[in-house]
């Protein structure tokens, strides 16, 4: 069953991959003269689980840290517009507290997540940004205690950026939802959420 979870997970990741670079390839194209900027981020956040719904008598859970080291893919459609891909991976630690009766436990564990993004960059006078999309996140592991946080998340963020040349340091301060639509759904489904900050080296081209 395992084995069979990580087939289907990284056929959806090839998939999604392939359709990123065909896009990305064919943006490219219609915009020949467009920047193309990589880069690597870091990202540390405080997190938490919530529910869409209100349970009552259930257990609970307290967020910890996650944090967040992956690579960026950007191309600049117009002056102000960016679109910017790549690939990131989280690790969300987390503390779940049983119900109170017939006696409470507390468990520590980690959630790890892939996550492909693909977001729209607002470039604001010289400094700021703003961006916001949808990304596609998968969950190779599963946590018994914790529903399962692959589907379609969605982040928000406002930066800063200094340009030094082709190279670049930007600080996005970034709020993300994940699993806003689940693969594989749970009634009154666990989702987290992050809030943190992201700092991001990149090279322009």
């Amino acid at each position: 069953m395992f084995q069979s979870f990580i087939q289907i997970t990284m056929k959806r990741t090839y998939a999604v991959l392939a359709l990123i670079a065909v896009t990305l390839s064919c943006l490219q194209t219609l915009y020949a003269q467009s920047e193309i900027e990589v880069g690597v981020r870091f990202g540390l956040a405080g997190n938490a689980l919530h529910r869409f719904q209100s349970v009552d008598g259930g257990g609970s859970s307290e967020g910890r840290l996650s944090m967040l080291t992956g690579v960026r893919l950007g191309y600049g459609l117009t002056e102000r517009l960016t679109l910017v891909s790549g690939l990131d991976y989280a690790r969300h630690n987390l503390t779940m507290v049983s119900a109170p009766m017939p006696e409470q436990h507390r468990t520590d564990g980690r959630i790890t997540t892939l996550s492909l993004p693909l977001v729209v960059e607002w470039n604001v006078g010289r400094w700021f940004f703003i961006q916001g999309g949808p990304s596609i996140d998968i969950q190779p592991e599963k946590w018994e205690s914790v529903d399962s946080q692959g589907g379609i998340g969605f982040s928000v963020g406002v930066g800063g950026r200094y340009a030094l040349g082709n190279w670049s340091l930007s600080l996005t301060p970034t709020v993300k939802q994940y699993a806003l639509i689940p693969f594989n759904k749970e009634k009154y489904h666990q989702r987290l959420m992050t809030a943190g900050a992201v700092l991001t080296v990149g090279y322009r081209f």
